[in-house]
């Protein structure tokens, strides 16, 4: 895989704006390429051979006497590939001011955990997807409490965005909001916990015609609440739309040799999940930050994700079918890629429109390593070793295995003007073909 040549004028408060041109291909032993390829590219890289072009403007937010800051960023990719393509990666403007910020347009989450976790912390919204056009109201990062200033910290957003994609409820909207609290427990220790609720509503779907889209349907899908009569047969018992939410909890140690976190994101799209029946079902993780500035191993990553419970294989509530829904019928995808954790598979398009989670591969263990360091001073490296266990839907089982791995090894050489990424990546098993890859990232940033 030749991966990229890159140019970027980087940032400074003197001369914020930012240019950023990169040139891409990728090959691989077979048609479609390693999953680590492809996956957590923030839907910006088809799964075939291709070469590609990448483009952004963009301005960070930096510091001003005023209250109020502003940035922006505006990025496109095309390719040449078995089907060539165009699109907008990042459009957005976002404003902040005294602790709070406004983002419009489309903008990719931030990367979190040195990069090396296989959902970014969250199983339910992972970077394998394109941004969602629309609006998020959100705090600053974590933000202090009047009444609890010293020991208790908050963040929070309120968005509502629009999957512009081709999907079987056309013109779907997606209605997010969040809140975590960050309880400082003493000097070295603090613990995280929170909720994420998004919610798919409104659209017209061929089978199913218009879906409600009214003030009071609102109203109903930011609270959680039934259907009522506007709704189709199982939202008007069940909450409206197609809800996908999540637990967090997190416990932080902050030393002197080391800082370390542990995480549990649990999902959950019913009341059987909410109140936890799906036990053991989430993503388990522990990131390890060594505090050692350029040796050979600087930050380390395990996770295990579950997903084979699903409130049981039996009962009114059971087989919870995650990621999947009934009238909504593309599920928790977008440009035909899951939002979530990339180890579910999905469907083949028919037509253009994704029909959701493949059953066969929604239902597994997977176990994640991510390691990165220096092999020397301007040498870096990550590594990623995936295995996954795919037992099959309940009463069809498939017992398939899969191992996918990537390696990726930066250069800095302090007598050659641009950075330098090598890398390969393999799969082996019996979910994805037996595969092998590599690429070849050449990088060029200024700054003035």
């Amino acid at each position: 895989m030749l991966h990229c040549l890159s140019f970027t004028q980087a940032f400074s408060q003197n001369n914020p704006l930012n240019y950023s041109v990169e040139l891409n291909s990728e090959i691989s032993s077979e048609a479609t390429l390693p999953f680590w390829m492809t996956a957590n590219k923030f839907g910006a890289v088809p799964n075939s051979h291709h070469s590609s072009f990448y483009a952004a403007l963009f301005s960070d937010i930096k510091a001003s006497e005023s209250d109020f800051s502003f940035s922006y960023k505006a990025s496109f990719t095309g390719y040449l590939a078995s089907k060539n393509d165009i699109f907008i990666n990042e459009l957005y403007g976002s404003l902040k001011h005294k602790g709070w910020q406004l983002d419009l347009g489309s903008k990719n989450d931030i990367i979190n955990l040195e990069g090396l976790s296989s959902s970014n912390g969250n199983i339910i919204k992972s970077i394998n997807a394109r941004a969602f056009p629309g609006i998020n109201l959100k705090t600053d990062g974590y933000i202090k409490l009047p009444f609890a200033k010293k020991w208790l910290r908050v963040k929070a957003n309120y968005a509502e965005y629009l999957l512009n994609d081709k999907r079987v409820v056309d013109g779907a909207h997606l209605h997010h909001k969040s809140l975590y609290f960050k309880s400082i427990l003493s000097e070295k220790f603090s613990m995280i916990t929170g909720i994420d609720h998004y919610v798919q509503w409104s659209g017209t779907s061929e089978e199913f015609g218009k879906q409600p889209s009214s003030f009071k349907d609102y109203l109903r899908v930011i609270t959680g609440s039934s259907g009522g009569e506007s709704a189709l047969e199982g939202d008007q018992i069940n909450a409206l739309g197609n809800s996908v939410s999540a637990y967090m909890f997190q416990l932080n140690y902050s030393g002197k040799k080391t800082n370390w976190s542990v995480y549990w994101s649990h999902l959950f799209e019913d009341r059987s999940g909410r109140e936890l029946s799906n036990y053991p079902d989430a993503l388990y993780g522990l990131f390890i930050d060594l505090k050692k500035p350029e040796s050979f191993i600087t930050h380390v990553l395990a996770e295990v994700t579950n997903t084979t419970s699903m409130s049981g294989s039996t009962g009114f509530s059971g087989r919870d079918n995650y990621f999947n829904n009934s009238y909504y019928g593309s599920g928790w995808t977008y440009f035909g890629n899951v939002i979530g954790t990339p180890f579910f598979h999905t469907k083949t398009p028919e037509d253009g429109i994704t029909k959701g989670v493949d059953l066969n591969y929604s239902r597994f263990t997977a176990y994640h390593l991510g390691f990165k360091g220096f092999l020397r001073e301007t040498i870096q490296y990550k590594t990623y070793l995936s295995y996954i266990q795919y037992p099959g839907w309940f009463n069809a089982p498939i017992n398939e295995e899969q191992f996918s791995s990537l390696v990726e090894i930066y250069l800095q050489p302090k007598n050659i003007p641009f950075e330098i990424t090598l890398g390969a990546a393999a799969d082996y098993g019996d979910s994805l073909p037996k595969n092998f890859g590599g690429f070849l990232k050449l990088t060029k940033r200024i700054t003035k």
